[in-house]
Parts: C-alpha cells; sequence; structure tokens
C-alpha cells in the first residue's frame, strides 16, 4: 500500500547540509548548537502529521462514520450472536499471585480478554446456525476496525531536542544509523520519528516521555501499514523502513510495558523478513581496494555506507533475537552462526565524518589486515571468530550475544549437556581474550560476558518460576529443583559473577547510559541472590567457585571484586544471610538510567520481598 501523497503546499521541507564536509551530529560536542541538518522553522510538522495519519487512516479503512447496527432482518436472517449461556469462567485465586500480576511480561486482564466470549444458542438447526445476518454482518465489519487516535505530531523544535539526545546519547549502544551522513529526509521520514521516539526518553520529563510513546504508537502502526510500498521502492527507502522498525523494537524492548514488550517478541521476526527482503534489492560490497580506486570516492563512500549500514542491521537483529530470547525464555528464530556473522567495519571507520577520512581510514584497515592474515594462518590454535573484525567493539556486542542465544538454544532444545556447558565456557573464555579492552566501553561487555555465565550455571527460567512468575503453584513445583541448586557449587558461582556484575555497574559514571541487556542482567544478578538466600540461606561461598576457568582469568583480584559481606572478619567465605547486596542490586536498577524495563525488574524484586518470598523462605 502506498502511502498517501501529500499535496504540495504541505510539502514536507526538511533542512539540508551547507555542505558534503558538514560534521554530523553524532560527531559534535554536546554543548554545540544544533546540526545545520535540523528541522528549520518552516518545516511542516502537519504535513508529516497528514501523510502518516492518512496511511493509517486508508489502512484502518476507518469511516467518518460507523454503520447503524440496527439493520433490518428478517426471519430467516438467523445466527444473531447472543450472550452465552456458559457462565464467567471464576477468576483465578489471586492469594500469592502478587509477583505473577507483577511480572516484568505479565498482562493485565484488559489486555487478555479483549474478546468477547459470544457463542450462539445451542440445540438448533446445524445448517441454521452456520448463516450469518446482516447484523453479524455489521459487527465483523466493525470489529475489523481499528480505532485510531488523531493526536498532532510534536513541535519541530522538540523533534530536533528528541533527534539531538538520541544522537549523542542513545546512537553509541546501538550504532545502526550513519550518524555523520544522517539527514531527515521525506523518505526517511519514518526513521527520524524512530529515533526521535528514542530520543524523548533522555529529557527528563514525564510529558516527553508520553509523547515519544505516541510517536511509537502511531509509527509502528504507519510501518505496518506502508511496508509493502517501501520495499517495493528504491534501496534507501527499504533500508530506512527496515532501521525504523529496529529502533522501534529497542523501544519496545526498554520501555517496561509488557504490551511493548510481547510486540517486539511478536513482530522480530516480521522484522527480519523485512531486512531479508530488503537485503535482495542490492549485494553488500567488500572493503576492497577497488572502492578506493574509484574516480569518485564521494560515491564509493555512500555505497560504501549502504552497506555497513545493512551489515549492522544483521548484527542488531542477532543482538534482539538473544535478548528476546532470554527475557521469555523460548528458542531464538536466528542462526548465530559465527562465520556468518557480518563483517563490520572499525568503530573509527564507521564514524568517519568526511569522505577523506574514511579513504584514508579504510586504506589503513585494508593494510592492517593484510599484515596480519598470514600471522593468523601460523596460528596454532583456530580461531573461532574467523570473520570478524577486532577493532569493532559492536562486533564484540554481536559475538557475544551469538554466545548467549546459541546457549538459550541449546537449553530450549533438550540439548544442554556437560560438553555444551564446557564449550560455552570455553567460547567465552576465547571471546574475553579476542575482544576484552580496559578501554571505555558503551556497551557494558563484561556485564554481558558475566550475565551468560549465571545463565550457564544456574536454570533462569525455573529460578523466574521458584519466585512466584506463574503463580502459586508452578512456584511450588520448582522449590525442589530451586532448593537443591541453592546449595550447590554452582550457585557459589552464580553468586560471584551477580557480584561482579554489580562492582561494574557501581562503578560506571553517573552520566553514562546503561547499554540495552544491562537492566536484564542485573536482574539476574539480584534473582540468584534472591534464590539462595530464599532457599539456602546458611549457603557458604565455595573456595572452588574462585578456581573455575573464567575467574582465574580475570586474575587473583577477582575474590577482592567479587565482595561478600563477612569477608573480612572471617577466614571462610560469607555466609549468605542479609540481604544487603540484594537491596543494593534493586537500588542500582532504579537508578539504571532511563529504561521502564529497569524499573519494571525492581518491582518485581520489590515485589518478592515484600510478599516474604528470599527474605523469609
Amino acid at each position: 500500500m502506498d502511502i498517501p501523497s501529500v499535496p504540495h503546499t504541505n510539502t514536507i521541507d526538511f533542512g539540508q547540509p551547507t555542505g558534503s564536509t558538514q560534521i554530523g551530529i553524532g560527531e559534535t560536542a554536546p554543548s554545540s548548537g544544533p546540526g545545520a541538518w535540523f528541522l528549520e522553522d518552516d518545516f511542516d510538522v502537519g504535513a508529516l502529521d497528514f501523510s502518516i495519519t492518512s496511511t493509517i487512516s486508508e489502512w484502518a479503512q476507518i469511516p467518518n462514520v460507523f454503520p447503524a447496527a440496527s439493520l433490518s432482518t428478517g426471519e430467516h436472517d438467523v445466527y444473531t450472536p447472543v450472550q452465552s449461556s456458559i457462565p464467567d469462567i471464576e477468576a483465578p485465586n489471586m492469594t500469592g499471585d502478587t509477583v505473577k500480576r507483577k511480572w516484568f511480561t505479565h498482562m493485565s486482564p484488559s489486555d487478555e480478554n479483549r474478546p468477547n466470549r459470544e457463542f450462539a444458542p445451542t440445540g438448533t438447526n446445524w445448517s441454521g446456525q452456520t448463516n450469518a445476518n446482516e447484523s453479524y454482518r455489521a459487527g465483523l465489519s466493525q470489529k475489523l476496525r481499528r480505532p485510531m487516535e488523531d493526536e498532532a505530531l510534536p513541535s519541530s523544535e522538540q523533534l530536533n531536542l528528541f533527534a539531538k539526545l538520541y544522537f549523542h546519547r542513545f546512537h553509541p549502544l546501538l550504532p545502526v544509523i550513519h550518524a555523520p551522513s544522517f539527514r531527515p529526509t521525506a523518505e526517511n521520514s519514518l526513521l527520524f520519528l524512530s529515533i526521535c521516539s528514542i530520543g524523548s526518553l533522555f529529557v527528563g520529563s514525564a510529558r516527553a516521555v508520553a509523547q515519544g510513546s505516541r510517536i511509537f504508537e502511531r509509527l509502528n502502526k504507519a510501518i505496518l501499514a506502508s511496508w509493502e510500498s517501501f520495499l517495493s521502492e528504491s534501496r534507501p527507502d527499504a533500508l530506512s523502513m527496515v532501521q525504523a522498525a529496529i529502533l522501534g523494537q529497542t523501544y519496545a524492548i526498554l520501555a517496561g510495558k509488557p504490551k511493548y514488550l510481547v510486540l517486539a517478541d511478536v513482530l522480530h521476526g516480521t522484522v527480519a523478513s523485512w531486512a531479508r527482503e530488503a537485503n535482495r534489492l542490492g549485494a553488500l560490497c567488500s572493503q576492497s581496494r577497488d572502492m578506493l580506486n574509484s574516480g569518485d570516492i564521494e560515491r564509493s563512500w555512500h555505497r560504501w555506507i549502504d552497506s555497513e549500514q545493512r551489515a549492522r542491521v544483521q548484527a542488531a537483529l542477532n543482538i534482539h533475537d538473544a535478548e528476546l530470547a532470554a527475557l521469555y525464555h523460548h528458542e531464538p528464530i536466528r542462526s548465530h552462526r559465527f562465520r556468518q556473522f557480518p563483517r563490520l567495519a572499525s568503530d573509527e571507520l564507521f564514524s568517519a565524518p568526511t569522505s577523506s577520512q574514511w579513504a584514508v581510514l579504510l586504506r589503513q584497515s585494508l593494510q592492517t589486515q593484510s599484515e596480519n592474515r598470514p600471522q593468523a594462518q601460523l596460528s596454532l590454535s583456530p580461531d573461532p571468530f574467523p570473520v570478524t573484525d577486532h577493532d569493532s567493539r559492536f562486533t564484540a556486542y554481536g559475538i557475544l550475544e551469538g554466545i548467549s542465544a546459541r546457549l538459550i538454544d541449546a537449553k530450549q532444545s533438550q540439548e544442554f549437556s556437560h560438553l555444551v556447558c564446557q564449550d560455552t565456557s570455553n567460547l567465552l573464555i576465547q571471546w574475553w581474550q579476542t575482544y576484552h579492552t580496559t578501554d571505555q566501553d558503551p556497551f557494558c561487555l563484561s556485564v554481558l560476558w558475566h550475565s551468560i555465565f549465571i545463565s550457564l550455571y544456574a536454570d533462569m527460567d525455573l529460578l523466574e518460576q521458584a519466585v512466584g512468575r506463574d503463580g502459586r503453584a508452578p512456584a511450588l513445583k520448582a522449590s525442589a529443583p530451586a532448593r537443591e541448586w541453592a546449595s550447590s557449587l554452582n550457585a557459589s558461582r552464580c553468586l560471584v559473577h551477580a557480584s561482579l556484575i554489580a562492582r561494574y555497574l557501581e562503578r560506571m559514571s553517573i552520566s553514562a547510559e546503561p547499554a540495552i541487556h544491562v537492566p536484564r542482567a542485573l536482574f539476574s544478578a539480584a534473582l540468584i541472590y534472591l534464590c539462595v538466600a530464599q532457599y539456602a540461606p546458611k549457603h557458604v561461598i565455595n573456595a572452588e567457585a574462585f578456581a573455575s576457568p573464567e575467574l582465574k582469568l580475570l586474575g587473583d583480584g577477582a575474590a577482592e571484586v567479587a565482595y561478600f559481606p563477612g569477608n573480612a572478619q572471617s577466614s571462610e567465605l560469607s555466609v549468605v544471610t542479609d540481604l544487603d547486596q540484594l537491596y543494593g542490586m534493586i537500588d542500582l536498577l532504579q537508578r539504571g538510567g532511563r529504561w521502564g524495563i529497569s524499573q519494571a525488574f525492581a518491582n518485581v524484586l520489590s515485589t518478592v520481598l515484600d510478599e516474604g518470598k528470599g527474605a523469609y523462605g
């Protein structure tokens, strides 16, 4: 379905850069003024608003007046829906289900029970029951119509602010857009609005957050209404639509609303299919010297940008796939083969602001690759990540999430074994040796690394059930295996990794933004403490936990960093008797940036403690 054209008098007029060497927003200092590409004073927000509203309206086919329901019916017009004579199913006993109702994925009854239970009377002629009268047809027609909220977009000044904050604060956490070359145009308007929806989270006001939420909801409908036309258009149009969908998925994951999270999980496969279809319009170009030998460096640069953004979209889809699988404890839908992982450029090369600087950096990158190739061929140990660029932190992020996804897949497919555990541990150790750095890390990869070890040593699905995720009865059923685990060596290992996650986040700068996975990782760490306190309150940290290969890799200081109460007063490692560490992690979640999912996790843990579980179990 094509997006309805906008009259000429309402043409969307985006500000354009003054020259090809204009530094993008991602390259400017936070104190600088708006970039040259920002929406100008004469930008017609109403035209963009009209275009989106028209698209949604055409898709939903909403008439100005709904047809009257009181259509005439004859004696042969049968099967008029009536209310069921079956009594409403009794609401389940809510006693002990408070945690279930507070869980971050739990849909409220108003969301779950939307369909009306309407049945035909029983005992009548079967053939007559299958006929629909005009009243029933009218009801079906109205049921297919979607209500539409017709609310104006924020002003151009607000949109500019949202976009600026996105590039300054969020872009480093998911660099799928080439910031230096990005310019808002009529063709990428959906991408621009998706940028604004995330940027609204950084304003610091409830009003801005509400505006971002409304932008997200309308934008999601607009993308669903117009994806066919975008995929049938040019490659850039299709790519911008997929990027908009990726950012929308990210917003849905971080917002902390169960309905958004469910939407992200449901649409994840659809967005992956859109990305695959968009890539059919052209093959990815390689980083070859042919691009540098081209007479038109500017054109080669833009071709490379298009290709690099497509590769980063695939990496982002892998990250989303692993995160959603971890949140919902289901199989990942994508193949996480390291040999098929997209080869991404270094962070420095991707952020080059001009074609000339890009050419210099690309030449240096190609030279380094040619020098390192013979050394890699002589290496006795095979590289498990053979096609990746070790200078790209986004590559390191995608690879680590891939390890997590493979582990989840093995557990969900009942193929998890001691051998799989050993292989996963070896992969994580090799990843650390390959990619770990002491430099500033916007992705908080150490946190993700420790959280995967927690998933390796614990059944997080079982522990979530044990604290009441699915209600009282499943919690009672899970209590026996949870108690057995809480007294094991693996529980001690998890406690060490959980403590290291907390120590890392406590040392983060207050101005730093937590990466997408940080709230989930911190929730997992807190859940470990909670379950051990509940099911094995006299648990003594087993000294063998510090003999694990991954902790030896961290050096002798790991035991000192992984502080446990009582270490200084006792020759033994601590007995986990108090909940100071757990309350500290809940506090970190509550202060963990502006992601709603952090608050949702904190609320779950607080509810468990308020119910007496964990503290008095």
